[in-house]
């Protein structure tokens, strides 16, 4: 029974040593990271090309990190907004537009016109971004669902993720 123990706290010890020696390599965490879901036909397949366009056209600063979900789940868009770890949301409108009553968003009406994005417009502000003509997202080949981007009020640096979201808005 000794031996068994013996054999499982080294197993356990082990463990830990990789997750702590994997958690510490990761490297420094981006400034802004862009979490996305899509409808359908998730470019999932382009995470990397499309974190190095975004980051190419945003020069050095801030840096960012793109994180999409390789199929719609409802159950993991509600964990990661809650979870508060991104700056910049991508989600099909259909979701941005249940969401947008609750409240929660950073206005963009100081970075963007709202004219140029009514149906981003709640209330009087700007709080959403339609992708449907993004620059970025044609570029990476995406034909699927429309999808809004935007900030929750969560976001740890404002300044950044807006910087990075009028890019990401570009036409």
């Amino acid at each position: 029974m000794k031996a068994k123990w013996s054999r499982g706290g080294w197993l356990a010890a082990v463990l830990a040593l990789l997750l702590a020696v994997t958690t510490a390599c990761g490297g420094p965490k981006a400034d802004v990271s862009v979490f996305m879901m899509f409808p359908q036909n998730s470019p999932f397949n382009k995470q990397d090309e499309l974190k190095n366009a975004l980051q190419a056209k945003m020069g050095e600063a801030p840096t960012v990190a793109v994180s999409i979900s390789p199929i719609f789940e409802p159950q993991k868009m509600v964990v990661e907004l809650a979870a508060g770890d991104h700056g910049i949301f991508v989600l099909p409108k259909e979701q941005f537009d249940g969401f947008k009553k609750e409240g929660g968003f950073v206005p963009l009406d100081d970075i963007l016109k709202k004219e140029d994005f009514p149906d981003g417009v709640y209330d009087g502000q700007l709080i959403g971004v339609p992708l449907k003509d993004s620059k970025l997202l044609k570029d990476a080949g995406y034909k699927g669902g429309e999808v809004v981007a935007f900030i929750t009020m969560r976001v740890k640096n404002k300044d950044k993720a807006k910087q990075v979201l009028k890019v990401m808005a570009e036409k």
